[in-house]
C-alpha cells in the first residue's frame, strides 16, 4: 500500500505537466506522452531501487519509540506496586532507563524486554502480574526507546547489550548479598530475539521466556518488505541489506535466533506465539521449539484473534497463568539441581 501511493505521487506532476503539455501540442502528443511515459518509469525505479533502501535503512536504524507510545505514561505506580527509576549502562555504554521492582516473595527477578518502535510500559502489564505474585523486575527502555539514549537500532545484533547490561546491573545490585536471585529473560518480538541473542554470550540466567521472536534479521527484512511494500523477495530486501550493513557497521547474518537457540543454556524455555500473527507466524516459534535443546521446553500457541506479541493484552489472565506455571517449574527445577 505504501508503494502504491508513492507510485500515485510519483505519477502526479507527469499526469500535470506531460498531459497538459500533450492537449497544448498536438502535434507531439503521443511523443510527449510517449516520454512521460518513460520519465515517469525510470523515476520509478530510482525512488524505488535507489533511494528508497538506503533511506528505509537510515530511518530503522534512527528509529525509536513510535508516538502513540510515547502518550503513555502508565508505571508501577497504578498497579500499587513498589519500584524505583533506574539508569544502567548496556554492555556498550549506552545509558539505558528503567524501572525496577524488588522481589517480595520469590528469589528470582524477570528483565524484560520490549518490542521495535515501544517502550518499557508493552511489557508493564505482564511485569505487574509477575510483581504481585513476589517476583522482581527490570523493565528497561531499548537504545533510542523510551528514556534510553539514542543508538543504532540494529533489530537485535546491538541490543542483546543492552539486555546483558540489565543482568549486570542486577548483579552488582545484590553482590553483597547473602544470595544471589535468580535471572530470568523475557523478551517480546525484537525483545525476545535481543534476551536470545544475549543469553548466547552468557550463562546467567535460569530461565527464558520468548514471546513472539523473528526467525532472523534477513527472513524479517524479506517478510516485512512484502506485508508493507509488497516489495518481491529478490528485489528490495538484498539492497535494503546492503545499506543496512553499511549504515549499522554489522553483517545481518549475525542476528538469527535458529543459530542463537543452539548456543544457549539447556535451561527452561517457553516459547508464545499465535496463530493470529500475520508479521511472524506461529511456524517460527515451532521451529524454534524443536531446535532447543533445553530437557524442560514448552511451547504455547495463542489463537487467530491474537496478533503480534499481543496474547498478554488480550488474554492477561490466562497469559500470566501461563508464565506463573512456568516459573514455579522452572525454578524449582532449578533448586533441584543446585
Amino acid at each position: 500500500m505504501i508503494t502504491l501511493a508513492l507510485l500515485g505521487l510519483l505519477l502526479l506532476p507527469f499526469l500535470i505537466i506531460g498531459g497538459g503539455t500533450a492537449l497544448l501540442w498536438k502535434k507531439r502528443r503521443q511523443l510527449i506522452l510517449r516520454w512521460s511515459l518513460i520519465s515517469y518509469l525510470l523515476l520509478d525505479v530510482l525512488v524505488i531501487f535507489g533511494i528508497g533502501p538506503p533511506l528505509a535503512a537510515w530511518s530503522l536504524i534512527h528509529s525509536g519509540t513510535r508516538p502513540p507510545d510515547r502518550q503513555l505514561k502508565d508505571s508501577p505506580a497504578e498497579y500499587q506496586v513498589q519500584y524505583e527509576d533506574v539508569v544502567f549502562d548496556a554492555r556498550d555504554n549506552v545509558m539505558l532507563g528503567g524501572w525496577f521492582i524488588p522481589p517480595t516473595g520469590k528469589k528470582a527477578i524477570i528483565i524484560c524486554s520490549h518490542g521495535l518502535f515501544r517502550n518499557r510500559i508493552e511489557v508493564l502489564p505482564r511485569a505487574m502480574s509477575l510483581a504481585k505474585v513476589g517476583y522482581g523486575a527490570l523493565l528497561y527502555d531499548s537504545r533510542s526507546h523510551g528514556t534510553s539514549d539514542k543508538a543504532v537500532v540494529s533489530l537485535g545484533y546491538y541490543e542483546k547489550n543492552d539486555v546483558l547490561g540489565a543482568i549486570h546491573y542486577i548483579r552488582r545490585r545484590y553482590q553483597d548479598a547473602m544470595e544471589q536471585p535468580k535471572i530470568i529473560l523475557m523478551g517480546v518480538s525484537l525483545g525476545a530475539v535481543a534476551i536470545l541473542e544475549a543469553a548466547a554470550e552468557t550463562k546467567d540466567y535460569s530461565a527464558l521466556i520468548l514471546d513472539s521472536p523473528f526467525s532472523s534479521l534477513r527472513d524479517t527484512v524479506v517478510v516485512h518488505s512484502w506485508l508493507f511494500l509488497k516489495m518481491p523477495r529478490y528485489l528490495f530486501p538484498p539492497l535494503f541489506l546492503f545499506w543496512f550493513q553499511q549504515l549499522a557497521k554489522f553483517d545481518p547474518d549475525r542476528v538469527d535466533s535458529h543459530k542463537a537457540i543452539l548456543r544457549i543454556q539447556p535451561v527452561p524455555l517457553l516459547i508464545i506465539a499465535s496463530e493470529g500473527d500475520f508479521r511472524i507466524g506461529p511456524d517460527v516459534a515451532r521451529a524454534l521449539y524443536a531446535e532447543a535443546r533445553s530437557p524442560r521446553k514448552k511451547l504455547e500457541i495463542f489463537g487467530k484473534e491474537v496478533t503480534h506479541g499481543a496474547a498478554a493484552r488480550i488474554h492477561l489472565k490466562a497469559y500470566s497463568n501461563l508464565i506463573f506455571s512456568f516459573l514455579d517449574k522452572a525454578l524449582s527445577d532449578s533448586a533441584s539441581a543446585e
